[in-house]
């Protein structure tokens, strides 16, 4: 492999190897995995808007579309669609694997009316399928790389073709199906601030004007990597941060007696992405005063805290 590629790709893709490695065994061993894996959603989700070039800001997502755990599958986005779906694929997908993926109807939301399926260029998706299967050779991390860009260079999708390229080759990329919902490479990418998108076009306004496609290419690369690397070491970052809050919901629940409703109410919100006294009044059998004056609690014992500012519909979030 060494002599195929440079030091630099060598580098990057055993850092993005070893992050990833790292994240999927913080992943196994966290006491509460639901909690982990909905804080690593919103992490991919946030990301993946801003691949499509969409300002997020979760408590805007939440006066647009509501408060309820779905209300994100609102956002008129591309990668909104195939978020929740895992695709079967393990090798390099095929045309119609993808168009499978793309194409699945989505459970009807209550209120609302079904998207319109994703418009699909067949020859472009063909096309794509065609130069996609020559990479079966590479490694899998750099064969995602080029996934990813040459799914977004064909276009097969009026709009989002960047966001469902990165999605499809993030799947592509990580064993562990829990770990990903197709957004860890974007994760890292937004937070290096990547220009990955102008890198596999080649609308750059430097000196990338003047690199030669290969060079180019290998840039897309680098930058792929790097960003698993760095969305791999988010995800043990999230590990570290919820693992101090899970010890102060221990130490608050330890004076309390054992039929208490904190714990319960403290995992229900950590599962996300937010929860209002009636969501938690449901979910735990109790009534609405109940249900207040145990938030009460939580937000004094420093588990949960209002981000809704006193507002009539009330919405919170672990204080971690």
């Amino acid at each position: 492999m060494s002599g195929a590629f440079s030091e630099t790709i060598l580098e990057a893709f055993g850092a993005a190897r070893e992050g990833l490695a790292r994240a999927e065994e913080r992943l196994v061993l966290f006491p509460e995995p639901a909690i982990l894996i909905a804080h690593i959603r919103a992490a991919e989700q946030e990301a993946l808007a801003w691949l499509e070039g969409e300002s997020f800001i979760p408590d805007q997502l939440a006066m647009n579309y509501g408060y309820s755990p779905r209300a994100w599958r609102r956002w008129p986005f591309a990668f909104v669609q195939a978020f929740e779906r895992v695709p079967r694929w393990r090798a390099i997908p095929t045309s119609d694997a993808v168009r499978t993926w793309l194409k699945a109807d989505a459970a009807p939301l209550a209120g609302w009316p079904s998207p319109p399926p994703l418009e699909i260029a067949d020859t472009r998706l063909e096309g794509w399928a065609r130069q996609a299967a020559r990479l079966s050779a590479l490694p899998r991390l750099i064969a995602s790389a080029d996934l990813a860009a040459s799914f977004a260079r064909a276009a097969p999708l009026p709009r989002g073709s960047p966001v469902i390229g990165a999605m499809l080759a993030d799947r592509f990329a990580i064993a562990t199906p829990k770990l990903s919902g197709g957004g860890i490479a974007v994760m890292g990418l937004h937070q290096n601030r990547s220009p990955w998108r102008a890198l596999i076009t080649g609308a750059t306004d430097d000196d990338l004007d003047e690199l030669s496609e290969r060079a180019r290419d290998e840039r897309c690369r680098i930058a792929w990597l790097e960003g698993l690397a760095v969305g791999a070491a988010t995800v043990v970052r999230l590990d570290q941060r919820l693992r101090l809050w899970l010890a102060r919901l221990d130490t608050a629940c330890a004076s309390r007696r054992k039929s208490s409703h904190l714990r319960p109410l403290a995992l229900l919100a950590g599962a996300g992405p937010s929860l209002t006294v009636a969501r938690a009044a449901k979910a735990l059998g109790l009534s609405r005063q109940a249900t207040t004056r145990l938030i009460a609690e939580a937000c004094k014992a420093h588990l949960l805290r209002e981000i809704t500012q006193g507002n009539a519909f009330r919405r919170y979030v672990i204080a971690a």
